[in-house]
């Protein structure tokens, strides 16, 4: 948004699908002409009933329900005022509201869907030995009908869109089409400090998750390593505490109910200071979409990164050099008592964690790119999409 603001008037329609809390002002440095906020929810319906209406309707299940009729009477609104181009954050938005605005479109898939439900089915592939083989079959037909009819709407938004925006070149290889851009996640330190020092490991042992628990990749990776991995650290460190940090729900609570050591802090107002104390940022990640901006936030932070390979994906580090990568609850707790208890590889770590940060992506580096991107949608000849 500071990207977009420098370039001309901006404003944002914000559609979510439950009713957002009352939000601060933008910076005022972003310059917003207007916002809104408004609610595009699913209506209540049974399982019968969902399924029979995405197999019916030839779409992504995630695209199949949600009622966008709010969002399009105010999109209709403002189309009148002329914009020379709009920019879309997510497909689900840019399907539903796309008509309304004669103009050129960028296109932000900042998660491929179809790589997450990829990484979904093959995790519940691997997970499928305790199932019945009717229900493990009719599930793994309907992930791998979700993740074709993913690509397709992927594709064709490429297709369509003036630019379509990516986080990373491992995205773009991925939907190889022409007009795909990449622009890197990244993250900036809210004050002028350009990085931090390395730091000792805290007294206390603090394994840190950051995100928000109502994205599912992340509800699934705090409940497997509460269950599978903090055990094994409490094996050798009994003190290990694993704090996240995020909204949740009651289906989050219930997932880590009376595991000792889990302490679920819910939304805080400023995650530097839950940073500070923290020894590691686990991202025990086992699905997901697009590249993760708490890796990036825990290096700019300086605190060592434990990770799975998936949680990484996207982002150009190096197992043992910026991060430290496992993909089973043994190595996860093995990577994670290393860097608890051995200070020379923890700051090795962060040192070169810290420059990656700062070379690759920091916002200040990243912003030019936006400017760079409106420009190829606006000279794009021919009709908008």
């Amino acid at each position: 948004m500071r990207a977009l603001s420098g370039l001309g008037s901006v404003d944002l329609l914000v559609v979510r699908d439950r009713p957002l809390p009352a939000a601060d002002d933008p910076p005022p440095e972003v310059g917003l002409g207007r916002s809104e906020v408004v609610t595009a929810g699913y209506a209540a319906r049974s399982s019968l009933s969902r399924v029979v209406g995405w197999l019916a309707s030839g779409r992504p299940r995630r695209l199949v329900g949600q009622d966008w009729t709010r969002a399009r009477g105010v999109a209709r609104q403002w189309a009148e005022t002329g914009y020379d181009l709009v920019w879309f954050a997510h497909s689900p938005t840019y399907l539903a509201l796309a008509d309304r605005f004669p103009v050129p479109h960028v296109v932000d898939l900042d998660n491929l869907e179809s790589s997450m439900a990829r990484h979904r089915r093959a995790r519940r592939d691997r997970l499928s030995s305790g199932r019945s083989v009717p229900r493990h079959l009719a599930s793994a037909g309907a992930d791998l009908l979700d993740e074709w009819l993913w690509r397709g709407t992927e594709q064709r938004i490429a297709a369509r869109a003036a630019v379509t925006v990516v986080c990373s070149e491992l995205d773009r290889r991925r939907l190889a089409l022409p007009r795909v851009a990449v622009l890197p996640n990244g993250y900036e330190l809210s004050t002028e400090a350009t990085g931090m020092p390395a730091r000792p490991t805290p007294p206390d042992v603090v394994l840190l998750f950051v995100g928000l628990l109502t994205y599912e990749p992340n509800r699934d990776a705090v409940a497997w390593f509460a269950r599978e991995v903090l055990p094994l650290v409490h094996a050798r460190r009994p003190d290990a505490r694993f704090r996240v940090v995020g909204d949740h729900g009651a289906d989050v609570v219930d997932a880590v109910h009376g595991i000792p050591g889990v302490e679920l802090a819910g939304e805080v107002p400023d995650v530097t200071a839950e940073l500070a104390a923290a020894s590691v940022v686990v991202v025990p990640l086992r699905f997901g979409g697009g590249t993760r901006i708490k890796v990036l936030e825990a290096f700019a932070h300086r605190v060592p990164v434990v990770s799975t390979t998936v949680g990484c994906e996207g982002l150009d580090v190096e197992d043992g050099r910026h991060v430290l990568l496992a993909d089973d609850p043994p190595s996860l707790a093995a990577a994670c008592l290393e860097l608890l208890e051995d200070e020379e590889r923890r700051t090795a770590l962060l040192a070169q964690a810290g420059d990656l940060w700062q070379r690759r992506y920091r916002w200040t580096g990243i912003a030019p790119t936006v400017g760079e991107i409106v420009e190829a949608a606006l000279a794009r000849p021919g009709a908008p999409s």
